[in-house]
């Protein structure tokens, strides 16, 4: 499976109320977190990118608001699968900078030889439901859970039969970025 036949989706519509400001806009070398995603989408081949959530359009990338209000990461995906255009997406929260390609690249692999409905990454023995490969036509499963308010997304993860891919490394290089000091931790390692 080549990154052109998934979706690429970057869920970038959290409030950030621990960062205290829109974590999509913030700098990581030069760049905004939104930015490094879709830079990184781009140079992998992905060529069907959206952003759910995001206020502002950007060029080339297909913008997704939330057709459910208030249904946290779960209506950002309703949304989003819906404007796919292929069979499967690639998920990412816009607050993983620090991912490298080769490891998108690696679970998309791994999906593709394991045959299961979804892949999820699992780094040093934590499950990221909001990495990883599921089908577009999950929308259908998410409408039910959502329709009468929010949900947990491994209420949808638990519909299907999945798999994960694991990653023993140093837990910085995915870590999710939510408060200013996760925000200036991210430098600090860099330096040493």
């Amino acid at each position: 499976m080549k990154p052109n036949e998934l979706s690429y989706i970057i869920l970038a519509g959290g409030k950030s109320r621990r960062m205290g400001v829109n974590k999509a806009d913030l700098d990581f070398y030069g760049r905004t977190f939104l930015e490094t995603q879709i830079t990184k989408a781009r140079a992998m081949g992905f060529t069907d990118i959206i952003v759910s959530g995001y206020p502002f359009e950007i060029l080339s990338i297909t913008p997704v608001i939330d057709e459910f209000k208030e249904r946290g990461p779960l209506g950002g995906l309703y949304s989003s699968f819906k404007a796919a255009k292929n069979e499967f997406c690639f998920v990412i929260c816009v607050d993983v900078p620090q991912i490298v390609e080769n490891t998108i690249l690696s679970l998309i692999d791994y999906h593709e030889k394991e045959g299961k409905e979804i892949t999820l990454l699992c780094q040093n023995g934590k499950i990221e439901p909001l990495i990883g490969v599921y089908p577009t036509s999950s929308y259908k499963k998410i409408y039910p859970i959502i329709k009468d308010g929010t949900a947990a997304v491994f209420r949808l993860i638990d519909e299907y039969d999945y798999t994960i891919f694991r990653v023993e490394n140093d837990k910085s290089v995915m870590a999710n970025i939510n408060t200013p000091e996760d925000y200036q931790n991210i430098f600090k390692k860099s330096k040493k």
